[in-house]
């Protein structure tokens, strides 16, 4: 038997109120030894009080949810008590005495996902909801949650499955009355599914941009506009600006938000030969910065020629995700520095702030971070690569062994994402499917 669990779903702080979870088969008993009621309806909110020892510790609401129709598939209380950490403590010291265990973190989901009330997905969907720190986060979170990812995933390997099943009764039990599969027609059901997850996986984008953010380091030799333009970015004056070469010595950073994606933007000091040794570290940490960021902005000025600090620059970050951006296009244009980058540059005014919306439009599809977009990790992004690559093997094979052994190599990574393990579902379908042996 399960152990029952308690935690609080609410923080241990002074509030109006204060939530209690408990899931487990002790959460009648608790109903009754500590809310004194005998046979609590489902579903159903009960003002009574919570005793211990039977003496009254506080006036409560308590809801009863019958398994499995709760959040973790078992019996659940839910009390909510006023908001007080004594009285709080109190209950929950009574109920790990009573024979309670304290849940662990993500206890209660784990639980969701153990007693099939959600996919590994969509458990996973509610730490997501949790810590979003912005709208478009939050909407995706809450679109994993209803199942907009592991809905699809689970499909396919319906698909996957009955594949599978087919070929099993081929391979197992040809010497029976059954027709021989066709492996051309096999092919053709394979392409099907590796084109749709294809198409699936042009849909997909990392969900690091949106919950863990983007970070872009601006770069650049000094007075160029490096800070002028991390300070129009954020919208506020947040580094210092001037006409003296070298005044950020170390890097400044904060944060704001594009296109629903929180950003970290770092203004570095700008890279040059420094002879001062606080300037040096400065430019050390750019370079640091520069190897770890999402999208490097590298600033030229576009009125004048370029200087050797500019080609050093530009061989640091060219093989890195980087916007060549040319500014101060107000002053003038020098043809030379155009040149030299061709067509991939863009071109600003931070002084009139033109251009902005290019560059802003730039960042978010050089990540492709676009409307329609599904975020999810990383890791299940190359659970899904590699299943399209298994297919794409299956598809080369003649033999019936060797593609069956590519197929269930593709289902193993989407069982991975699921968090399945489907021997047992592909032998309920083969025998459901045909009539072997009779």
């Amino acid at each position: 038997m399960k152990s029952t669990i308690i935690a609080p779903s609410t923080p241990f702080l002074k509030s109006a109120m204060a939530l209690l979870r408990i899931s487990g088969d002790k959460c009648i008993d608790i109903a009754k030894d500590f809310l004194h009621l005998k046979s609590p309806k489902p579903r159903y909110a009960y003002h009574t009080r919570f005793f211990i020892d039977n003496k009254e510790i506080d006036d409560v609401i308590a809801i009863y949810y019958k398994a499995p129709k709760s959040y973790t598939g078992e019996d659940m209380l839910e009390i909510s008590f006023h908001g007080n950490p004594l009285i709080l403590e109190k209950a929950i010291n009574a109920l790990i005495k009573y024979g309670c265990e304290y849940a662990k973190a993500g206890e209660f989901t784990k639980r969701a996902f153990l007693n099939g009330k959600m996919g590994l997905e969509q458990a996973k969907s509610v730490e997501l909801i949790i810590n979003a720190n912005t709208e478009k986060a939050l909407e995706n979170a809450l679109a994993l949650l209803k199942g907009k990812f592991s809905d699809y995933i689970e499909n396919i390997r319906k698909a996957f499955i009955h594949i599978i099943a087919n070929l099993e009764a081929d391979i197992e039990f040809g010497y029976e009355d059954i027709e021989p599969l066709n492996i051309n027609d096999i092919k053709y059901e394979l392409k099907i599914l590796k084109d749709n997850l294809k198409d699936f996986y042009k849909k997909l984008g990392d969900s690091s941009y949106l919950y863990d953010g983007i970070k872009i380091a601006i770069v650049g030799k000094p007075n160029v506009g490096k800070s002028s333009l991390f300070n129009e970015l954020l919208r506020k004056k947040r580094s210092i600006v001037s006409d003296i070469p070298g005044t950020t010595r170390d890097y400044v950073e904060d944060r704001f938000e594009l296109a629903g994606f929180p950003v970290k933007l770092i203004d570095t000091a700008g890279i040059r030969k420094a002879y001062d040794p606080v300037e040096a570290q400065g430019i050390e940490l750019s370079i640091e910065h520069i190897k770890q960021s999402d999208i490097v902005i590298f600033v030229v000025d576009v009125s004048n020629s370029l200087t050797e600090e500019d080609f050093y620059i530009y061989n640091l970050v060219k093989s890195l995700n980087t916007i060549f951006v040319l500014n101060k296009m107000d002053i003038g244009i020098n043809e030379k520095t155009l040149d030299f980058f061709k067509e991939n540059v863009i071109i600003i005014s931070v002084r009139e702030h033109k251009n902005f919306d290019i560059l802003t439009k730039k960042i978010l599809d050089m990540l492709s971070l676009t409307e329609d977009t599904i975020y999810v990790s990383k890791r299940n992004k190359f659970l899904i690569s590699n299943a399209i690559t298994a297919l794409e093997n299956a598809l080369e094979q003649n033999s019936m062994e060797i593609i069956m052994l590519y197929i269930r190599e593709s289902l193993s990574y989407l069982e991975e994402i699921l968090g399945l393990i489907t021997d047992e579902n592909i032998l309920d379908e083969i025998f459901s499917t045909f009539c072997i042996g009779k």
